[in-house]
Parts: structure tokens; sequence; C-alpha cells
């Protein structure tokens, strides 16, 4: 309850100031918004663990909260000013994502990584697809369009249905220490997946183009571009992570502030280069964890950044969801998710037999795939700037799913990580109040 009034009295004083815009000083009131949120954040988190929620669900649900869609505190041009600090706690995700990763854990689950991983991918997209466009004759914007043009739309919702937040399943991991084959398999298929998706986004966009404007024809070249994108930023950023490695190894000193750096080299060649920065962690994260004996520095200097880094990303995410357009869309949002979700269980059940998978992963890891976030939230902003006439009406409803889906995937990972008995933290817990006592 302590919890609960003391974050009620910060929102009402973040309130109050907020509604008083100072004009002529845009960057202070940046800098106060970003600060106040991350405080908000925090206080917001703690809260969720006594509901017994993960704290990142705290984090979005603030976001939400005191975003431009719902209280207008902060307002839609500072959540515009957070992306770059965004993309930086993203790449520091995606670095914690690579140096967890390890090579040996992978080989003995690489068979029922890849088959989980095919599985899902056909199975989701094939079934979202088909839904969206045998459904038509019933949806508002593809009512007066051409066969053609719904066919272009279920592919793209096809996409989204695919994709998953590789940062949420990260934030769960970190935050309730979990180890084991249920975690590492998840973990597997998540880092596999992204890279998969990325691909995909590369060939289905251009296709949808096509089928939309036969005349316009395949955009080869865009596809080139964004394969010889993915292999470079892998190259730049097993080459930063042996740059770690050496820094690591012969250095040692300020390693939390060495690693919050490399994440800003990674977003900034991401951002300058056009390279995917997501990626560039990622390898760098990966090629330490398993090409040296770094590794363990590496993710302790992570686990010192992650409260306030997965507390400012999951918050601005947030406030960057638009959750009222869920009022417009339910239905069809109701009718995608549901069949995504059975998809899901289905795909991941199925590819955990055959993959000879522990039971605990037959039955819980489709739970680790129902979060959706950044690169969903990517797709929805591509699709609106390439399709004029329909874009905005699709990108609407990506957004609604995402919304949902964020706030559900998180709690359902975190039981699902505790029903598999993978998570550590109530035991680190335990052992820290009885060093205490």
């Amino acid at each position: 309850m302590a919890r609960l009034l003391t974050l009620v009295a910060f929102l009402g004083i973040l309130f109050a100031v907020g509604s008083l815009r100072v004009p002529g000083t845009p960057h202070g009131l940046s800098t106060f918004f970003l600060g106040a949120l991350l405080l908000a954040s925090y206080l917001a988190g703690r809260a969720a663990r006594v509901f017994s929620l993960p704290q990142i669900t705290g984090y979005l649900v603030i976001g939400i909260l005191v975003g431009p869609y719902v209280l207008g505190t902060v307002p839609r041009e500072v959540v515009e000013e957070f992306r770059y600090v965004n993309g930086v706690a993203l790449a520091l995700i995606a670095l914690s994502a690579g140096g967890e990763l390890r090579l040996t854990s992978v080989r003995k689950h690489f068979r029922s990584i890849g088959i989980i991983t095919a599985l899902q991918i056909l199975l989701m997209f094939a079934s979202v697809a088909l839904v969206v466009y045998l459904a038509r004759d019933v949806i508002d914007f593809l009512r007066p369009e051409s066969p053609r043009v719904a066919l272009a739309v279920a592919l793209l919702f096809g996409l989204v249905g695919v994709a998953k937040s590789p940062a949420t399943t990260i934030a769960v991991i970190t935050e309730e220490k979990a180890r084991g084959v249920f975690t590492d398999t998840v973990l597997g298929i998540t880092v596999l997946k992204d890279v998969v998706i990325l691909i995909l986004i590369a060939l289905l966009l251009p296709l949808a183009s096509v089928i939309v404007d036969p005349a316009a024809g395949f955009s080869f070249h865009a596809v080139r571009e964004i394969l010889g994108a993915i292999l470079i930023s892998l190259g730049i950023g097993l080459a930063i992570g042996w740059l770690v490695t050496q820094y690591l190894m012969r250095v040692g000193e300020y390693r939390i502030l060495f690693v919050l750096g490399v994440a800003f080299v990674a977003e900034y060649l991401g951002e300058v280069f056009h390279m995917e920065a997501i990626l560039i962690a990622m390898a760098a994260g990966f090629f330490v964890q398993n090409f040296s004996q770094q590794g363990p520095r590496l993710l302790h200097a992570l686990e010192a950044n992650s409260l306030p880094v997965y507390a400012l990303f999951f918050a601005v995410a947030g406030a960057d969801l638009d959750i009222t357009v869920l009022r417009s869309s339910w239905v069809m949002v109701s009718a995608i998710l549901l069949t995504r979700t059975a998809a899901l269980w289905a795909s991941t059940y199925l590819g955990a037999r055959l993959g000879d998978s522990p039971l605990m992963v037959r039955r819980h890891a489709w739970m680790g795939f129902l979060a959706q976030a950044g690169v969903t939230l990517g797709i929805a902003h591509l699709v609106r700037e390439r399709f004029p006439v329909w874009g905005a009406q699709v990108a609407t409803v990506i957004i609604a799913m995402i919304a949902v889906n964020q706030l559900i995937g998180p709690p359902a990972f975190r039981w699902a990580v505790v029903k598999a008995g993978e998570s550590h933290l109530p035991r680190l817990r335990q052992e820290g109040r009885t060093a205490l006592a």
C-alpha cells in the first residue's frame, strides 16, 4: 500500500508540473520528463511486484498512463525526442541477449530450437494471413478494395503475426535471474526468430507493393540492401565484440560506463549508416560470451545497467502506444490475436514434441513469444508510409495488437518461467534475507 500511495502522490506532482507548459525551454522540459518518467517507472515496477507481476508491466502501464494518448502528461513531441535514448536502451538489451546466448546450450537444443522456430513462422504466418483474407468482406477498410489489395494486407498481417518482442523476453529473463533448459530454448528461438523477421520484412514489404501495383515490379535492390545491412551488421557486431573482449581483458575499469558506451556506438552506427543496431549489439554480446572468458564480466556490467534501462525503455514504449485505437478496432484485433495465440501454442507444442523437448517446454514455452514491441511497431510505421490509401488503418490495428500483447505477454512469460522452476529470484531474495539476519 505504501508503494502504491507513493506512486499516486508522485503522479499527482508529475501531472501538476507537466500541466505547466513553459514556452521556450523544450530541452529542459524533455530532461524533466525523462527523469520524472524514470522515477515513476521505478515506483510502478515496485508496485507491480506487489501483485506478482513483472516490473516491466508496471513500466509499460505507467508509460501508457502518463503518455500523450491517456492523461497527456508527457506530450507527443517529448516522446519523439526520447526515440534515440530508447534506441540506446534497446541496444543494451540486445547486447544482453547476445551475452545470454551460450553456444553450449544452443548446440544441446539446436534441433528443438530450429523446428519450433520454423513451425512458428509457417503456422502463425499462414493462419493469421488466411483469417484476414477470408474476413475481408467484414473489415471496413478492405470491403471496397480489390481481392489483390486484400491479399497484400493479409500478407502484412501474417508478417505481424510472426513478429515478437526480444526486449520483453530478455527483460523477464533478467528480472527473474532465469536459467535452465526452458529459458535457453526460449532465448535461442527469440534470437534466431529476430534475424528471420528482418529477412521476412525485406521480402514481404516489396512483395506486397507488387501485389497492390503489379506495374511497379519487385524491388530486388531493396531486398539486397536490407540483406546486406543484416550481414554487415553481424560482421560489425562481431568486430565490436572482439574490441569489448580486449577492453575487459586488458583494462577492465569502469565496465558499467564502457558497456553503456558500446550501446551508444551500436545505435549510432545503426542510425548513421543504416545498419541494424539490434544485430550489431547482439552479435557483440554473443562474441564476448562464446569466444572469450569475459562473458561473466559483460553480463555483470549489463545487469548493473538493467534497472534504469528497462524502466526507461518500456515506459517510453508504453507512452508511444496509442491504446485508444482499441475502441475502433477491437473486433478485428481480437480475431487476429486469438488466431495468432492458437497458432503460437500449436506450433510451439508440435515443434517441441518433434524436437524431443522436455514437457515444460511443450506446455509453456509459447508464452515467451506473446509480446510484441519494437520490430512490430517498425512494421506499422513502414506500412503507413508505403501504402497511403489504407496503410494508416492497418497500422492502427497493428498498434492495438501491440498494446494488448505487451500487457498480456510479460506476466504470462513470468508465470511460465516460475512454473518451469527456472526463476532464481525468490531463492536470491531468501539468501539475501538470510545473510542480513
